[in-house]
């Protein structure tokens, strides 16, 4: 037993440090793959969009770089910067490029910057870009406070003239009128709107998941992934 939870846990640790396909030209991935040219290179790699206050560049003025400095606090307004995210990932593939988003661990940040960009660009509901999302990188787990702005943004229309901005108050009043923060955890939200994330994660291993966008699968070989001992739950 103990020998598989030593496997399972190194299997977990290689998946998050491995780039993700969620549309032809979008990837996401950890801090760790935006380290290695080479790796970056193989995937074709043209423009990162890096998620993190911490973040900083590993080849600049080598790739098209776009820092977007927030944290992973349920108070932090991330549809504010959406904007600037967009217009800087929508023209990279357009021109036939290949854009990594990543954040620390591809968990949280980088998660909801892919989710809201398929939300707005193929018009997706959050339920949607979100469950595929996660078919693609079945560890997402956005902060609560990310869920919920998305939810308020799709309520919207997904337009940013009208978006009144985002606080640690605004976040506290929302999760008590849904009845506390269980309503807003990922988990929860999914769930509740009938998406059973386990049964996503079984039928995308078996290449039966339905993309909404369709995703074909890279050509490019699968990368080697450095594994180091410093690992950390930070999203």
């Amino acid at each position: 037993m103990a020998g598989t939870d030593v496997l399972d846990k190194l299997s977990t640790a290689v998946q998050l440090n491995n780039p993700q396909l969620i549309i032809p030209g979008l990837l996401i991935s950890s801090f760790q793959f935006e380290t290695i040219e080479l790796q970056l290179r193989e995937q074709g790699v043209t423009h990162i969009v890096q998620v993190g206050i911490e973040l900083r560049p590993s080849h600049k003025g080598k790739f098209e770089y776009l820092h977007v400095p927030i944290q992973d606090l349920e108070g932090v307004d991330l549809v504010e910067h959406l904007p600037r995210m967009f217009e800087f990932m929508d023209s990279a593939i357009a021109k036939g490029g290949v854009v990594l988003v990543h954040c620390m661990m591809g968990i949280s940040r980088s998660a909801s910057t892919c989710i809201a960009f398929l939300m707005w660009k193929h018009r997706l509901s959050f339920v949607q870009a979100a469950e595929q999302v996660y078919a693609a990188r079945p560890f997402i787990s956005p902060n609560p406070g990310f869920v919920l702005q998305l939810l308020l943004w799709e309520r919207g229309g997904m337009e940013f003239k009208s978006w009144e901005g985002w606080s640690y108050h605004k976040f506290s009043g929302v999760k008590e009128q849904l009845g506390g923060l269980e309503r807003c955890l990922f988990d929860t939200v999914m769930r509740d709107a009938g998406v059973n994330l386990a049964n996503v994660s079984e039928q995308r291993n078996l290449g039966n998941f339905v993309f909404l966008v369709p995703s074909p699968p890279s050509k490019r070989r699968p990368m080697p992934v450095k594994w180091t001992q410093r690992f950390c739950c930070i999203t």
